[in-house]
């Protein structure tokens, strides 16, 4: 990613911010009216590397055509770029949104490794970036950590995974709310 962005992002990564989730997208689960494995979104860390078990189902939005989504070969390992790659190379990468469409009848496993800033980083562009884009103020004074990011971007999924109640942060205002706190 360091390579992509022409600066040096191993800073801020050193205390080995990293998760791994497996995602059984099974069919015994899912709503039987609906074929979203895993609606429309991006991450938050610096990039995630899918491995998926070869059941196709993984698709990515085009950058260039918003709306306009590219179905993934199954047995593809991919790397997308988060939020934080967004913020800390001032705009120059962009998230990659994706998501996930189940086949009805057929179970889908994908093993995700979630690389992230470590948690007392505050976001903000680092040096040597031209700012691609206008970031808030709130981001350009670094008026948010890592950890009080992810915290926010985690209530996206928690009710989903059974850990907690939905909230005020519901899974489908969560990308507004860090587009505002984001952009400026």
């Amino acid at each position: 990613m360091s390579e992509l962005a022409g600066a040096n992002l191993n800073q801020g990564h050193t205390t080995g911010n990293i998760n791994y989730r497996l995602c059984d997208y099974s069919p015994d689960t899912a709503a039987p009216d609906s074929d979203n494995g895993c609606g429309a979104h991006t991450d938050y860390g610096t990039f995630s590397i899918i491995f998926q078990d070869g059941t196709p189902g993984l698709g990515i939005e085009d950058a260039k055509q918003p709306g306009r989504w590219i179905q993934v070969p199954g047995d593809a390992t991919i790397i997308l770029a988060g939020w934080c790659t967004v913020i800390l190379t001032g705009g120059c990468i962009q998230a990659t949104r994706h998501g996930v469409r189940r086949t009805p009848g057929v179970r889908r496993l994908s093993a995700v490794l979630f690389v992230a800033p470590d948690l007392d980083i505050e976001l903000k562009p680092l040096e040597g970036f031209c700012l691609n884009r206008a970031f808030s103020d709130k981001i350009m004074t670094g008026g948010v950590d890592v950890k009080w990011f992810k915290d926010v971007m985690g209530k996206k999924w928690r009710h989903r995974e059974g850990n907690e109640e939905p909230d005020k942060y519901e899974a489908a205002a969560q990308d507004e709310i860090i587009e505002k706190l984001v952009w400026d």
